[in-house]
This record gives structure tokens, C-alpha cells and sequence, in this order.
């Protein structure tokens, strides 16, 4: 089953190709103790993969970096379980200062709702809302010992555009008619692979602030 989505007053009602249902809307600061929530329900795994050098917590200030999002600059998506509440996901960018045009991206999805299409959805959701910001470019930060997201971001086209001793990154274009169905499908498998595309959002946000 494909994944439908249908805009409300709260955001989009989203039908998953397995049939579940889930809420996708705009992040807002309230979200923060759903976002800690979310955190907590993460395995080490995925919080080193998204976060790389991951607290066992995260601070008030961090979840104000995280949730405090201006939509323009830094925007944030995320997924909800129409059931429980519970936040489920989340996709993001954040402007980078220094590179006209680009952001970096993150998305992570909870494990128990991988595999589904989630991500693919927030990500081409993300990606319009970037494009009409005027982003041309994702700039993703990885792990070198993650080889699904390394070798899914290089199947649709990224390029090597740095590295240190912890990350690699890797640049990506934004289409201008949305993401096409190679790259939506390349995301959904990097997403599966408790990818964290965002190394260094709290250090970025830091700048920011």
C-alpha cells in the first residue's frame, strides 16, 4: 500500500504502506516532553546514530535547541501515534551559516515504526517546505561505520564533501520538483538503518543561539 496523506487542522492524517496510521505536523516548543519521551524509549544504537556523542538524558537546554524551531531557518517535523500520543519521529534541518543554499538534515524514526514509510514521508514533506525557504542542498553528517545510510545516500547521487575522525558528510541536491521516487526510497532504507543524518545539531544550534 502506498503512503496517503490527507492535510486537517492539525496536520496530515498519513496512511503507512502497512496500513497504520499516524499524525505528522509542524514541531512546537510543547513538544519537548514528548520529544524527551521518545529519547528515552531509544536504544543506545540509535541514539549514537543520530546523535553521536548521545547523553543518557537530554537537558532542558537541549530540548529547546530541539523543539524551539523557528521554520524557516531550523524547521522540524514531527510523527505522532493518533493512538498513544506518543511522538514517533521526527525530521529536521537546520541552515548552515556558512553555505548559502544548503542545511543539514536529520531524520529519526522509533524502532518498533521503521520499515513503514514514515520517513520517506517526513523527509519529502521536509524537503518542499526547505525548497520553499530556499534550501538546494542537504548536508548530511554520518558515521563511517554506518555502512546502510552510507551506501543509501550514495545511490542517489550524494557526494563525499568532508570528513573528520567521527563523521563523514556528504552533500545531497534537493530537486526542484520534490524528491523523486529513487531518493525517497534510499531515505526510507537509510531511516531503517537507525540513521541519525544529523551529527551535530546541538553544536550547530549552539551557534545559532
Amino acid at each position: 500500500m502506498s503512503s496517503q496523506a490527507t492535510t486537517d487542522a492539525s496536520g496530515h492524517a498519513v496512511t503507512l504502506r502497512d496500513g497504520s496510521q499516524v499524525t505528522v505536523r509542524p514541531m512546537n516548543a510543547v513538544d519537548a516532553p514528548l520529544f524527551a519521551a521518545m529519547y528515552e524509549r531509544l536504544s543506545p544504537e540509535s541514539k549514537r546514530r543520530r546523535f553521536v556523542v548521545a547523553p543518557p538524558t537530554l537537558s532542558a537546554e537541549d530540548l529547546l535547541y530541539l523543539t524551539d524551531v523557528d521554520h524557516r531557518r531550523h524547521d522540524a517535523l514531527v510523527a505522532l501515534d493518533p493512538d498513544t500520543g506518543d511522538l514517533i519521529g521526527e525530521a529536521r534541518y537546520v541552515l548552515m551559516r556558512d553555505q548559502p543554499g544548503a542545511a543539514e538534515v536529520a531524520a529519526l524514526v522509533e524502532e518498533r515504526w521503521r520499515g513503514r514509510g514514515l520517513a520517506t514521508v517526513m523527509l519529502t514533506e521536509l524537503s518542499e517546505r526547505a525548497r520553499e525557504n530556499g534550501i538546494e542542498r542537504y548536508i548530511a553528517l554520518v558515521s563511517p561505520d554506518n555502512e546502510i545510510v552510507l551506501d543509501a545516500l550514495e545511490r542517489i547521487g550524494a557526494h563525499h564533501a568532508g570528513s573528520d575522525a567521527d563523521q563523514l558528510e556528504l552533500e545531497i541536491e534537493i530537486p526542484a520538483e520534490g524528491l523523486p521516487a529513487r531518493m525517497r526510497g534510499a531515505l526510507q532504507w537509510a531511516a531503517q538503518g537507525q540513521i541519525g543524518l544529523l551529527g551535530a545539531i546541538a553544536r550547530r544550534l549552539m551557534v545559532w543561539r
